[in-house]
């Protein structure tokens, strides 16, 4: 994935495996649109041959020119191997691409193949407007044998699958070997516990005399929470989701132990951080890297330390219900497309294909399918190498990923980050903390919901 320079620690925070881009490109490669809409789809009531000529439009997020070339690549080798079936695709950067859906859908005018982000799905099902891909995956249309099931959870929404997950990102503590054995400390494995980690962050300290880690994040809660059998909001997304405040009050005064024995970064220090490039673990001034990474960000990491690192699971998830696996994007239909078997036959041409894989080469998430795996080995870098065994050590230790944030998500994550400011900097105690973030965020859930 392409660098991202982010300007305020907000904006970091919110990073996922979302490509990021400023401007819609252009294009008039294969399957490209340049300077004029679509015509709407007509109704067509003949069913095509099996080799009559078909052509499907497709829509995609492109928030720059690489993503475009990228899905271009795609296209252009799908119609070589179908050589009746035409793609053409349309694109949009930011929000303007869920504003486009969103009258496509309302004037059935939908393109036949839709790119869809997580944070979107429930809402598009919710419209009508993508169709349930069960049939196709059953006939093998698209072939999701030997796929584990985590990989395919967040594409089903009520018992049926919508979206195919067209790659893995998953969170991420990154580790620095090279300092771990200077100062005796084991690397870290899935049963990795948070006490051990604790331990390890005092010994990097006292044998190295640099910071173990840094303060945690609200991802870092979440998966806190999810250890406990909870989530960060309730089903109805109109409330938090756990009841007990004492979650909160460990999770802040564990953190406060740490601060106070120095084994950590201050939190003035992080709130300086400007990007991806900077902060404490990518400047070699910390052992470990928890400050909220994505696997997708390894290669900035190695790159910028000009080392291979480590990778491991947050601590305590060796039961499997902490961490998940991130789709990037998801590929459906249009519950309106004429066809839908055709449509089936290009989302597993670019979910399965080789071909395909090698030439996206990992860049919307690492592929999962266990062919694909194999397949890329000998095309992958060392550093991809070590994502791809990083992700299926998660992939076996992993719950179903909780749904989407609701539209009040990002306004909730700005009072945490607030809030948890305000304990580090010990302005307010953890159960001060604990109470005034229940009323705020529920606050901004039920009146947004």
């Amino acid at each position: 994935m392409q660098k991202v320079t982010f300007l305020c620690l907000t904006a970091l925070l919110t990073l996922s495996s979302t490509l990021a881009g400023c401007s819609q490109g252009s294009s008039t490669d294969a399957g490209g649109t340049k300077g004029k809409e679509p015509a709407a789809s007509q109704p067509n009531t003949a069913a095509p041959k099996k080799n009559d000529p078909v052509t499907l439009r497709m829509t995609y997020w492109a928030g720059s020119q690489l993503t475009v070339d990228k899905n271009n690549a795609v296209i252009e080798l799908f119609q070589k191997a179908n050589p009746n079936i035409k793609i053409e695709a349309e694109y949009y950067a930011g929000d303007a691409y869920n504003d486009k859906i969103n009258v496509q859908a309302a004037s059935n005018s939908l393109p036949d193949i839709v790119r869809v982000d997580y944070s979107q799905i429930q809402n598009y099902v919710n419209k009508g407007i993508l169709k349930p891909l069960d049939d196709y995956i059953a006939n093998k249309t698209i072939d999701m044998t030997g796929v584990a099931e985590v990989n395919m959870k967040g594409g089903i929404i009520n018992g049926k699958t919508y979206g195919i997950n067209i790659g893995n990102n998953a969170l991420v503590m990154f580790y620095d070997p090279e300092k771990l054995e200077k100062a005796g400390v084991k690397a870290p494995g899935p049963d990795y516990t948070w006490d051990q980690y604790e331990k390890d962050l005092q010994t990097i300290k006292d044998k190295l005399n640099i910071y173990g880690d840094t303060h945690m994040m609200q991802s870092h809660f979440e998966v806190w929470l999810r250890q406990q059998g909870k989530s960060f909001y309730n089903k109805a997304q109109d409330a938090l989701g756990y009841d007990d405040d004492k979650l909160f009050i460990d999770y802040m005064n564990l953190q406060l132990n740490w601060q106070k024995k120095g084994i950590i970064s201050p939190i003035g220090v992080e709130l300086e951080v400007r990007g991806l490039e900077d902060g404490p673990f990518p400047k070699g001034q910390a052992a470990f890297g928890g400050f909220s990474y994505w696997s997708n960000h390894a290669d900035i990491m190695e790159t910028q330390l000009k080392k291979p690192l480590g990778y491991a699971m947050y601590p305590g998830s060796g039961d499997g219900k902490g961490m998940y696996m991130k789709p990037s994007f998801f590929h459906g239909i249009a519950a309106s497309s004429k066809h839908p078997e055709e449509a089936a036959k290009f989302i597993e041409f670019f979910t399965n294909n080789l071909d395909a894989a090698k030439s996206l080469n990992a860049y919307f998430g690492m592929p999962y399918h266990p062919k694909l795996i194999a397949g890329m080995q000998n095309s992958f870098s060392d550093t991809q190498k070590r994502v791809s065994q990083y992700l299926q050590t998660v992939e076996k230790h992993s719950s179903v990923i909780d749904p989407p944030a609701p539209v009040a998500g990002s306004e909730v994550g700005k009072i945490f980050t607030n809030i948890r400011a305000e304990v580090f900097y010990e302005k307010i105690t953890p159960q001060q903390a604990a109470e005034k973030f229940r009323k705020e965020a529920n606050a901004v859930l039920a009146k947004k919901k």
